[in-house]
């Protein structure tokens, strides 16, 4: 009887639930699959063109350092009295 139960086993196929990366679906893989999209949105991911790995364009642009000393910013000169939480509105 052992040796039934472990062929039993061999032939079973285990499926894990995977939400897909795209548009947030759920469905069924294969243990350890590497799918990260469900089938529709798998074909129209392989219709797109394939990432940019160069470097260059892999970058942000780079704009104003802040909380770099610049030496011309004055700052708020006369406004330490300001309550600015007291706006009387919502953010």
């Amino acid at each position: 009887m052992k040796a039934k139960a472990s062929e039993s086993r061999a032939n079973e196929v285990q499926f894990e639930l995977k939400y897909c990366e795209r548009c947030g679906g759920l469905w069924l893989r294969p243990v350890g699959g590497r799918q990260i999209y469900c089938v529709a949105c798998g074909r129209e991911m392989a219709q797109l063109p394939p990432a940019s790995r160069d470097p260059e364009t892999a970058k942000l642009p780079r704009g104003p350092r802040w909380g770099v000393d610049d030496g011309d910013f004055e700052g708020n000169e006369g406004d330490e009295d300001v309550d600015l939480d007291a706006s009387g509105g919502v953010a």
